[in-house]
């Protein structure tokens, strides 16, 4: 792994009133797609430059996008069905609170990707834009790369 830019976890968590979910279904079983979320050698297919740590292991884990890196605090880990963490809020001081959920749905899955935290100011609203954009990447990156095996995101 190369030496990414990233900041240490804030110390203020958000508890500010926006939050979003983002959203699909993908045709592979609930234990695929987990662990094609939690993997890091998994995520670094479709979506991340490098990864360290899996999801499902807790701790920190952190995710590369080139340059810069994101770390993640593993708050709460329910094999196959949910996990929840913490990592910093785009362009502020504080951090906002993800979590994923995995509804084993037979033929499909359908995974949620749910993210609050964000204060009611220009910089609380626009980094939820932000982040809401980058999780619709994600999952989108994830559903393509999966179904298809096109990993389009990859730089």
């Amino acid at each position: 792994m190369s030496s990414p830019t990233y900041s240490n976890l804030h110390e203020k968590l958000g508890e500010g009133s926006i939050s979003f979910t983002v959203g699909t279904t993908i045709k592979k079983d609930v234990q695929t797609l987990w662990d094609h979320v939690c993997k890091a050698d998994l995520v670094k297919k479709y979506f991340t430059t490098d990864a360290k740590g899996d999801l499902d292991k807790g701790g920190e884990v952190l995710w590369v996008w080139g340059d810069e890196g994101a770390l993640i605090n593993i708050l709460e880990v329910y094999p196959g069905e949910k996990i929840v963490f913490e990592w910093n809020a785009y362009n502020a001081e504080y951090r906002v609170t993800a979590e994923f959920i995995f509804e084993d749905m037979k033929t499909y899955t359908r995974l949620k990707i749910k993210e609050k935290g964000w204060y009611n100011d220009e910089i609380g609203i626009k980094s939820a834009l932000a982040n809401n954009g980058g999780w619709t990447e994600f999952v989108n990156a994830l559903k393509i790369y999966l179904e298809h095996n096109i990993a389009f995101l990859k730089s």
